[in-house]
């Protein structure tokens, strides 16, 4: 049986998020908001052209779209999608000359696969009191964690009764923000839910841990009692070889001001963590890319253009940890939005010196989508694959950040 995964991506409905908690990080109101980075054109708009039809309130209302209906819907949606269901009603959108899926079986390049294999990663949007010192109506301790669960578990059964005979299969990720939590409901979760020695049974359905640090999760916090959570997590994630996969781009949902979400999210925040804990597996989301400018040395601006490769100071930190540690990963999620990123990541790789060097990147590169944030600058599932598709990687390295490596990093080759 031959798997193509999609090891980053979210499914979720209007009811998972807590956008109180994004509102409340805004400490200095639209200031902070401009200088996060969060309106770049480069984040929301991207590198491809767009037809004069397209706006960006379309791309809103497109992603709101996968919001308003339960999970299990979407995930057929992502399905007929892939096979062709849908119209493009942008001039350009990227589009393969033939479905994806035909014939029972997924095709891409040359490539063939019999089942693709999903990583839904479930957002820990818990939240404590909110606006107790400063708001008229604040608001109590929301733990959301165990509904998004139930309704993630709800939206599989809900496909596999729609599609017995469906191409997807599922390996989702479970959320904890420690933070908000005490250590006994971390340990709970982690015992409850988390599958171990790769058998799914009962209520342990979740294969990894989703961890986002821009939501408050600091890696190695100096605090004895936030040090024993996360440490609770990294002994519980070593022992029984469970994935980690983080946030790791200076975008997305906050919680916390952009300067301390990007002090939390930065890779090399986790060097104390795999001092101590050296074979854990993470994937660092999203290649440690970086759009705010502020966050750029100018010579690595420079160099980056004379030389068509990276120029976010969180990719390299992630590159050299790769070096130092046996199971660090990174995927191509939402920063594959643009095709650009494919020739400088392809241009790095190409330009290092040594053959082990590349190998150690190739072989710690996965692929991953991040639908359905993507939507915000794709069309829509099939055009993030034909993006990739179009990249100048070679059919064996496709082959590799789909199968090879995700099939390792899940631990389904022991």
């Amino acid at each position: 049986m031959k798997y193509f995964f999609d090891p980053h991506l979210h499914v979720m409905t209007l009811e998972h998020p807590n956008l109180l908690s994004f509102f409340a990080s805004l400490e200095s109101g639209i200031p902070d908001l401009i200088t996060s980075g969060a309106l770049s054109p480069s984040y929301i708009v991207g590198g491809g052209k767009r037809s004069k039809g397209s706006s960006l309130l379309n791309r809103i209302t497109n992603t709101l779209t996968t919001f308003e209906q339960p999970i299990g819907a979407t995930f057929i949606m992502m399905e007929d999608d892939l096979k062709g269901a849908f119209e493009s009603r942008e001039e350009k959108a990227p589009r393969p000359e033939k479905p994806y899926i035909s014939d029972g079986k997924l095709h891409i390049r040359s490539l063939v696969y019999d089942k693709i294999g999903l990583c839904p990663l479930l957002m820990d949007f818990s939240t404590s009191e909110i606006g107790k010192d400063s708001l008229y109506y604040p608001t109590e301790k929301s733990v959301r964690i165990i509904d998004y669960i139930a309704d993630t578990v709800e939206g599989i059964k809900a496909y596999q009764e729609a599609r017995p005979n469906g191409l997807f299969e599922f390996f989702p990720f479970l959320g904890i923000n420690p933070p908000v939590h005490d250590i006994g409901f971390i340990r709970e979760l982690l015992e409850r839910f988390i599958v171990i020695e790769k058998r799914p049974e009962d209520q342990r359905r979740f294969w990894g841990i989703k961890l986002y640090p821009p939501l408050g999760y600091n890696p190695w916090p100096d605090d004895p009692t936030e040090r024993d959570k996360v440490e609770l997590i990294y002994e519980f994630c070593s022992k029984h070889k469970i994935p980690i996969v983080t946030h790791c781009d200076d975008q997305g949902f906050r919680g916390i001001s952009a300067k301390e979400a990007w002090k939390y999210t930065a890779p090399f925040a986790y060097k104390p963590a795999l001092e101590r804990y050296p074979t854990l597996t993470i994937d660092f989301a999203h290649y440690g890319w970086q759009y705010n400018q502020l966050q750029k040395g100018p010579l690595a601006v420079i160099s980056s253009l004379a030389t068509r490769t990276p120029d976010s100071l969180w990719f390299y930190e992630l590159t050299e940890m790769m070096h130092l540690y046996p199971n660090i990963y990174g995927d191509v999620s939402f920063s594959g939005c643009d095709p650009a990123f494919y020739v400088q990541l392809s241009n790095y790789i190409n330009n290092l010196e040594r053959d082990e060097e590349r190998e150690t990147v190739l072989s710690r590169t996965l692929f991953g989508t991040d639908f359905s944030v993507h939507l915000i600058k794709v069309e829509s599932y099939t055009s993030y694959y034909r993006i990739f598709e179009e990249s100048p990687f070679s059919d064996e390295e496709i082959d590799r950040f789909v199968s090879v490596n995700p099939m390792r990093y899940l631990g389904l080759c022991d």
